[in-house]
């Protein structure tokens, strides 16, 4: 897949194997992230997405679990323009990612394009109307 440099000092997405589904996305600069608040984080990087895909950017548990939210994303194919990674710091302390840090990760996805029709009813299904916790976890 191109990716495309916006700053010299970006690194280009990297899987840690072969076979992981997600490929790192790393901070191209040091950025405080203060508590309770929302702040973007650059890669420094743009990518061509393959035709008939979807990149969607994810959280990286070592990240997350330290209250460090990432706040799911999702570039389509067409998109040129740097990626940023909007994260969510659930702490009471400031967290600071260094430049070259890992900040989460790029999953490319196939992606359909329906159209959308009206209709009067949907088809029956066993699980029907059944949502939100439906299926016994809370």
């Amino acid at each position: 897949m191109n990716v495309k440099k916006l700053h010299p000092n970006a690194l280009l997405p990297r899987r840690a194997h072969p076979t992981d589904s997600g490929a790192d996305l790393f901070a191209v600069e040091r950025t405080v992230l203060p508590p309770h608040a929302v702040t973007h984080v650059h890669t420094g990087v743009a990518v061509e997405l393959p035709e008939n895909t979807s990149g969607i950017i994810w959280g990286k548990s070592s990240v997350e679990s330290k209250g460090i939210k990432a706040m799911a994303g999702l570039a389509d194919a067409p998109y040129r323009g740097e990626l940023i990674v909007c994260m969510y710091n659930l702490n009471d302390t400031e967290f600071i990612f260094e430049a070259g840090q890992k900040v989460a990760q790029l999953v490319v996805l196939p992606t359909l394009y329906p159209d959308f029709t009206e209709v009067a009813e949907l088809s029956d299904t066993a699980r029907g109307a059944g949502g939100f916790c439906s299926t016994g976890s809370k």
